[in-house]
């Protein structure tokens, strides 16, 4: 569904007037559905035809001439955009219409790159940095990234193999500041999981230094570390899980944790000598119940986004 969105705010972007806190509102409404990207990209496609017009204009008239113009258009050609939204990947330039206003003004403000998806995604950014993005997460970058800026705003879970370089890496996640040297880790919007290295999390006026086999979390208490199998954690990413020794326990967190499914474990006490190792290749949560109905011996059954694991 379309959200609202001041017209004043929209027409600062584009006219690269914007501040930092209102580029970060644009950039929160062209992630939030798929008709603001498309609202985008037809209004842009208006301003294309009318570049010659609107050099020196009133920000609320050119904001009623393109209303104006989308309700003429009872069909609309589908942009360009929907192609690379049908792969699933999606590149948008937030500062990109400020070139058909810069006429005598400043320069626009810096671009900035999103990319959204709705299945699992990686992408090796141009520090060489590489990241996979999981499902309805976003990832969003200035055009200046890898060139002394390595800024980088998440929306959702996402997994991170970071180039080691002087120039810090900083992710600025819903709830959480994360600062990184060269590391490997997961984020989630209220959790950092890391693989290899060290990073620096903040939150809630709190800082902790973060290192392997560690996650924190942002609780009701503040920050919360302990200590888990990280690889687990990030195996979401290719499905290449190395248990050691995992509990029920554990698997019930990490199953929450990598596919969002609350676990209810029937007379749990049948488990507690339980625990599973090795490699195992796990494509989805359907070969994940296969697996570890094998392994631990259980019937586990799914409905919708509960999972019921009971001694067979």
């Amino acid at each position: 569904m379309m959200q609202e969105i001041d017209y004043n705010l929209l027409v600062n972007v584009i006219d690269g007037n914007a501040t930092p806190e209102e580029m970060t509102l644009v950039e929160t409404w062209l992630s939030a559905s798929e008709e603001n990207r498309e609202l985008y990209f037809r209004v842009k496609d208006i301003l294309d035809q009318q570049k010659a017009h609107t050099l020196n204009i009133d920000t609320a008239a050119a904001w009623e001439d393109v209303t104006r113009q989308l309700k003429e258009r009872t069909r609309v050609k589908r942009m360009k955009w929907l192609k690379y939204a049908a792969m699933i990947a999606v590149l948008i330039l937030a500062g990109g219409l400020a070139t058909y206003f810069n006429s005598g003004r400043r320069s626009p403000a810096p671009e900035m790159q999103l990319v959204q998806t709705t299945t699992l995604q990686s992408k090796v950014l141009p520090d060489g940095t590489k990241v996979w993005l999981k499902a309805g997460g976003t990832l969003s970058y200035r055009s200046s990234f890898g060139k002394g800026d390595r800024d980088i705003w998440v929306t959702g879970t996402a997994f991170f193999d970071v180039a080691k370089e002087e120039t810090p890496f900083n992710i600025h996640a819903a709830n959480m500041e994360i600062a990184v040297l060269g590391t490997s880790f997961t984020i989630h919007e209220k959790a950092i999981i890391v693989n290899s290295g060290k990073v620096k999390a903040t939150a809630q006026g709190q800082e902790m230094l973060v290192l392997p086999n560690e996650r924190v979390q942002i609780t009701t208490a503040g920050l919360q570390k302990d200590k888990v199998n990280a690889q687990i954690y990030g195996a979401w990413k290719d499905g290449d899980y190395q248990f050691d020794n995992t509990t029920i326990d554990e698997l019930k967190d990490m199953i929450n944790s990598n596919y969002g499914l609350d676990v209810t474990v029937i007379s749990p006490s049948e488990f507690k000598g339980s625990a599973i190792s090795g490699y195992m290749k796990i494509a989805d949560e359907a070969s994940l119940v296969k697996i570890l109905s094998a392994m631990l011996n259980a019937s586990i059954i799914r409905k919708g986004d509960i999972l019921t694991i009971q001694p067979k």
